[in-house]
């Protein structure tokens, strides 16, 4: 279980359906950081954040994913992303047209 400073806000995460407090690696989540979402339930998510919102810690994202070739924008909450992306690994998964590879550390 996460313990976090009494101070720090807790989140709903949309995907789990429990509130969280974000790791320190989604702290980092800005303008321009590209992002993974794993869930059983649905496919991978590959995303981008556009802009923050005012609300701290949602932002606005363009979201792909293997049933959403084109990408839609959405809003994002800071404790939805399982992975932090490099350009390089979003443009790999554009070119699998946002399918994940056998064997690819989530």
């Amino acid at each position: 279980m996460m313990t976090k400073p009494k101070s720090q806000t807790s989140y709903h995460n949309a995907f789990t359906g429990v509130q969280v407090y974000p790791y320190d690696w989604q702290l980092k989540l800005q303008k321009g950081s590209y992002f993974q979402i794993v869930s059983e339930y649905i496919p991978t998510i590959y995303g981008v954040i556009l802009e923050p919102l005012r609300e701290k810690g949602f932002f606005l994202v363009r979201a792909y994913s293997e049933r959403c070739l084109g990408g839609n924008k959405a809003i994002l909450c800071v404790v939805e992303p399982t992975r932090i992306l490099t350009q390089q690994e979003f443009e790999e998964a554009r070119a699998r047209h946002w399918k994940t590879v056998e064997g690819e550390v989530q």
